[in-house]
């Protein structure tokens, strides 16, 4: 199991590769829909690769609730205790 620092990293680097921003730019507090080219098909990539990387299925109900980096990361943490696959 990652730790929630690992898990953040993970997400912020997904985040930085989809939106094409520095992971510099990103952090645990900014709103997902106000990051730098952030679209719903570019927030779905990222969501796609931390699946596939962590072995997690999120259910899309919690996704449509999460509204920072922070949710996001902890909603990601979650699932990896779960294991949701």
């Amino acid at each position: 199991m990652k730790s929630s620092d690992d898990v953040a990293r993970v997400v912020v680097g997904h985040l930085s590769a989809a939106l094409g921003v520095p992971v510099s730019g990103i952090t645990l507090d900014a709103q997902l829909t106000h990051l730098e080219n952030a679209s719903s098909l570019r927030l779905l990539t990222a969501v796609a690769a931390i699946e596939d990387e962590l072995g997690l299925e999120l259910d899309p109900d919690d996704l449509v609730r999460v509204r920072t980096v922070a949710d996001f990361a902890n909603l990601v943490e979650a699932g990896t205790r779960l294991g949701t696959r």
